[in-house]
């Protein structure tokens, strides 16, 4: 989605991406703020990575390694 088939980069869907990431973080926040405050989901997050530190560094090294090889392969890194 953010490689385009010459090799580059796709900068309209990176900023496509980070336009959906943010409102999807906009609403879950505004959702939060009509019950209490609007940082109680990122920090149960925070709250939950921390408590599982270990795990969670586990999972993002393979996700960000599975992430570089399946980019590799299918032709965005020689």
């Amino acid at each position: 989605m953010i490689r385009d088939p010459f090799g580059g980069w796709d900068f309209d869907g990176i900023k496509q991406l980070l336009f959906m990431i943010g409102m999807v973080f906009g609403i879950i926040s505004f959702a939060a703020e009509t019950s209490g405050n609007w940082y109680d989901p990122w920090q149960r997050i925070s709250s939950f990575v921390y408590l599982h530190s270990t795990v969670f560094l586990i999972l993002s090294m393979i996700a960000l390694l599975g992430l570089f090889w399946h980019e590799r392969f299918m032709g965005g890194l020689h």
